[in-house]
């Protein structure tokens, strides 16, 4: 029996810019991302932008500037 498996990125800072483009670029590839981004709200507005699919990503919160956030 065979499963459909995607493989997983993360990427920093995918709400714009150069995170944004290549998560569109690597969910176009068949890719599951995980966007890690401060703000959830714009990167999920930037998400549905560029027409990344609902089900090609994920959402995290996260703050590289921040200790506690990272672990």
């Amino acid at each position: 029996m065979g499963q459909d498996r995607k493989s997983t990125v993360v990427i920093t800072g995918a709400s714009s810019g150069v995170g944004l483009y290549g998560a569109k670029a690597l969910a176009k590839r068949g890719w599951h991302v995980v966007m890690a981004c401060r703000d959830l709200e714009k990167a999920a507005k930037a998400a549905q932008s560029v027409g990344i699919p609902q089900d090609s990503y994920t959402l995290i919160h996260i703050d590289l500037g921040s200790l506690q956030s990272v672990r």
